[in-house]
């Protein structure tokens, strides 16, 4: 194991022999070489905001700094990521998670998250969504952020992350060019200004 993918390890490992780390998922974004996207499960946010107060955190960040220039933190409500890695891991081409953070988020967007994910549910136990792993999640994210990564703090809103399995990039994207995709997306148009979607394939650390 060369220097770098053994602190990659040591870092992840790291991570796993947290109290009230339960799991963690990694995998870098499709079409966006050098963003890697580190899911983390942890019991509450008690126990990392512990980790980050401890004193193997300053040697944790040490770590981090061969292997990545910056760093963004959010927390939010645990998402189905194990699901969906586990349905991809069943398919012959694994599994992709389309992952869609939206931003100043008001209440009547969280009513269409529901209605969209109802929707999807419904369409693919009638007629079964080509490429749809039936995973589809979703959480607020506890602070507040901005599509504006230079955004004063001020300038920041509510933001949630809409987390949905496929079996590809490509089979996502062929579904946005279907009735049945126009027919859905309506539900997340209202009470949100704008929103990031990228797509990324998970495996367990």
């Amino acid at each position: 194991m060369d220097g770098l993918n053994s602190k990659r390890r040591e870092t992840l490992d790291t991570v796993a022999a947290q109290n009230g780390c339960t799991n963690s998922y990694y995998g870098g974004t499709l079409g966006d070489k050098g963003v890697l996207i580190w899911c983390i499960d942890w019991t509450s946010l008690a126990p990392h905001k512990a980790f980050m107060d401890s004193p193997a955190y300053p040697a944790f960040l040490k770590n981090l700094q061969p292997i990545m220039g910056s760093v963004e933190i959010i927390h939010m409500s645990k998402l189905d990521v194990a699901g969906a890695i586990a349905k991809g891991n069943g398919e012959t081409k694994g599994g992709v998670m389309e992952v869609a953070t939206f931003f100043d988020v008001e209440d009547v967007f969280f009513e269409g998250v529901e209605k969209f994910k109802s929707a999807m549910h419904k369409l693919h136990a009638e007629k079964k969504i080509a490429g749809f792993l039936g995973v589809i999640d979703s959480g607020e994210v506890i602070e507040k952020i901005a599509k504006n990564k230079e955004a004063k703090e001020e300038e920041k809103g509510r933001a949630l992350v809409l987390m949905i399995g496929w079996e590809s990039k490509e089979a996502h994207m062929a579904f946005r060019e279907t009735k049945q995709f126009a027919d859905s997306i309506v539900y997340l148009r209202k009470g949100t200004s704008g929103a990031d979607m990228f797509h990324v394939a998970f495996k367990n650390a």
